[in-house]
């Protein structure tokens, strides 16, 4: 944590032992014992507490907020505890509303804004011995990790974690891709094992249907997905300070000449934050207009569903129509990147030259508001929706990705694939930062530049390394030019 950019203003951490902490102290010396700290959740869950949980819009249009809310009141009905939807946007800022009174008690965040909260001192440390950490593995429970008051303590409960993977329709698959897409004969479609191959099909598609569908369609523009280009070829974020940017790393401009040559086969339209959400029809229409997308799997369930009424329309029984959808519908790892960088060119063995890429990721966890006035409610809360069989119900109810490692083997598919990649270090964890928020837009804006060069630039400007290299270097320095705005503001 850069110390010097966190702002010290008059706000205060409230402890119900009634201690009060400023920022200088939050960082400084051991001011408190973890003992003093985790005082507030000592004894019985406060009788009459109304504790207002925010959790994401998903959670809440699926009705299966509302299902746990219910389930928790039930259990501990003894304490006439009321755990309700916040009714607040899933990005709220508890920085500015905390001190107001009017952010939640229970929130559920991605890890950089939830720790972006932890440096300013709105959420609370956690009692981690109270809670089921065990099947954690330690590189996500670290990401909610922050040297405070002298400790090393967790500010977040880890439930779910998220990544990039590639997901294809099945039945879309050309009739002869055994013979033609499976050069090395392990029953997988090349398409989806190499991006090399899957660029080969991709040209292949666009040019036999004039334009009219995709092999690959995706976001050209989205940072989340498409940083991992750069990650794979040396990139980093930050180094050991936030001084040491290195998203232009050498060997990141190797990262970014192929994401530039998968843009020249996905096309124009593709550079639009708009195709994340059009994949959800371009996917699954009777068209067949995406083979492919490159994505977060908490997509899937939409997914299924809009195939499922595509086959519904075309005359399938609904419960044949569920069963076809959850069959075509194959999540797979993202693709293989050549070694070289290059992948125009037509492999001859897969295994020696390619590697499995590194792809952003991040956990999603609970934490617990500084300004909540019941504490301990809110920890019973945190405990409950953490258990391994709420777990469980809230993979299957919004297909997202456990952060446990027991549960995501148990479950399988998507949950084991990004479960070991993140054993295998595969994944780089966002950094758990209020710096992360300023890396985002001019990554984006890097993209689209690079994306635009190869698809409708009439003159071309990235057409050697240096070059490309130029472009990371102006990345980071819009960033430093960001975070420096941020300092003053």
């Amino acid at each position: 944590m850069k110390k010097g950019k966190i702002i010290c203003i008059a706000l205060v951490l409230t402890f119900s032992v009634g201690v009060f902490a400023a920022c200088t102290e939050r960082t400084g010396g051991g001011t408190f014992t973890y003992e003093e700290l985790m005082a507030k959740f000592d004894g019985e869950i406060e009788q009459n507490a109304t504790i207002r949980v925010l959790d994401n819009q998903m959670a809440i249009e699926t009705g299966h907020l509302q299902e746990v809310l219910d389930a928790f009141n039930e259990r501990y009905a003894e304490y006439n505890v009321n755990a309700v939807d916040a009714n607040m946007d899933q990005y709220v800022d508890l920085e500015q509303n905390g001190p107001d009174g009017y952010g939640p008690d229970v929130l559920y965040q991605a890890n950089d804004m939830l720790m972006r909260y932890a440096e300013g001192g709105h959420v609370l440390p956690l009692p981690t011995e109270q809670l089921e950490i065990a099947e954690i593995p330690q590189t996500v429970m670290d990401v909610y990790k922050l040297e405070t008051y002298g400790l090393e303590l967790y500010y977040g409960m880890p439930v779910a974690q998220q990544s990039t993977v590639l997901t294809y329709r099945k039945d879309l698959l050309p009739e002869n891709w055994e013979s033609e897409w499976d050069d090395n004969e392990n029953g997988i479609p090349d398409m989806v094992e190499t991006m090399n191959d899957l660029y080969a099909y991709s040209s292949q598609v666009r040019q036999e249907s004039n334009g009219d569908r995709y092999g690959l369609y995706m976001s050209l523009v989205d940072q989340y997905f498409n940083t991992g280009y750069l990650l794979s070829f040396g990139a980093y974020v930050f180094g050991d300070t936030h001084d040491d940017i290195g998203l232009n790393a050498d060997g990141a401009e190797v990262g970014l000449n192929l994401f530039r040559d998968l843009a020249g086969a996905l096309g124009s339209t593709c550079i639009s934050q708009n195709a994340t959400t059009q994949v959800a029809t371009y996917l699954t229409n009777s068209a067949g207009t995406a083979f492919c997308t490159i994505g977060t799997p908490d997509w899937l369930t939409t997914f299924q569903e809009n195939l499922t009424a595509t086959y519904v329309r075309e005359g399938m029984a609904q419960e044949e129509a569920e069963a076809a959808a959850k069959e075509n519908l194959v999540i797979v790892a993202p693709p293989r990147l050549p070694k070289d960088g290059d992948i125009t060119k037509e492999l001859t063995d897969i295994e020696e030259e390619t590697f499995a890429p590194t792809t952003m990721g991040g956990v999603n966890a609970f934490g617990i508001s500084s300004y909540t006035k019941y504490p301990k409610a809110s920890l019973a809360f945190v405990k409950f929706v953490s258990e391994y069989e709420n777990l469980r119900w809230r993979s299957e109810a919004l297909g997202a990705v456990p952060a446990r490692t027991d549960l995501a083997e148990e479950l399988g598919g998507v949950s084991e694939i990004l479960s070991g990649r993140v054993s295998e270090g595969l994944i780089y964890m966002m950094p758990s930062t209020r710096d992360t928020q300023y890396i985002w837009d001019p990554l984006s804006s890097l993209f689209n530049d690079v994306a635009t060069d190869n698809t409708t630039r009439a003159v071309p400007v990235y057409t050697t390394a240096e070059l490309l290299k130029g472009a990371l270097d102006k990345l980071v320095t819009d960033i430093r030019s960001a975070m420096a705005v941020g300092v003053i503001s």
